[in-house]
């Protein structure tokens, strides 16, 4: 738990003065994802009813939207990569740089959920182990804009082998948080999910700066852990 409290306050420090600045960007992705949902329950809604022209037009436009809107969650990662790294506040621009590369952005992404949802056909534990396989897809993709969809994927598994379990361990440190934000009535959320994202940010360099050599401070976890037992077992997905 060390190196998971490391991690924390080094997301902390850069979160430092900058809190106020990443609040409103999650207000502003969540408005902007909200809104592709919210149309495609109101297509729900009006489904069965005698507006049958009108529900399929919401629905239609809900599913479009959600497309649409994908590019939107690589934007938000970035916006917190790019914070770390050169020490600024939150960049609402940067929500919006995945339309820059629309194609190689949703491409991709799509991919990565297509990949973890074949997982999850398969059973369960595949699945899981495929969403923490894949969980560096948004960093990688940034930072390697020459690759391809599949190539972006393979990088990112190869980046967390070793490191699953750590990862998991990690997102689990925040369920305390997580709940004490439902007696806040989800307004905490506001809070939490930047400090969370910055942790992973804070997560991915690290493991980043040891895939490419360029430091061995930061040891991979023991290979024998509950979710790299299962790795081969979700390979069968790719």
């Amino acid at each position: 738990m060390g190196k998971i409290n490391d991690l924390k306050e080094e997301a902390l420090a850069s979160l430092r003065g900058k809190w106020w600045s990443f609040v409103g960007l999650t207000f502003l992705y969540m408005m902007l994802a909200g809104i592709a949902s919210s149309t495609t329950q109101f297509g729900e809604i009006f489904t069965g009813s005698s507006f049958t022209t009108l529900a399929v037009i919401m629905t239609g436009s809900g599913v479009l939207l959600t497309i649409l809107a994908i590019p939107l969650q690589f934007g938000y990662y970035i916006a917190y990569v790019n914070s770390s790294r050169q020490d600024l506040p939150a960049d609402i621009g940067d929500l919006f740089l995945g339309y820059k590369r629309f194609g190689h952005v949703l491409g991709t992404l799509l991919l990565m959920v297509l990949a973890i949802m074949a997982g999850f056909i398969l059973f369960v534990v595949p699945g899981i182990i495929l969403c923490f396989a894949y969980a560096m897809v948004p960093f990688v993709l940034y930072d390697n804009p020459e690759l391809s969809a599949t190539e972006v994927l393979q990088k990112s598994r190869m980046m967390m082998k070793g490191h699953k379990w750590e990862l998991f361990v990690l997102y689990l440190s925040f369920i305390g948080w997580a709940i004490l934000c439902v007696f806040t009535l989800f307004i905490g959320f506001f809070w939490l999910g930047p400090y969370m994202q910055m942790t992973e940010v804070k997560f991915y360099e690290k493991i980043r700066a040891e895939f490419e050599g360029e430091t061995e401070e930061y040891e991979p976890a023991e290979e024998n852990t509950p979710i790299e037992e299962e790795e081969t077992s979700a390979d069968v997905t790719e």
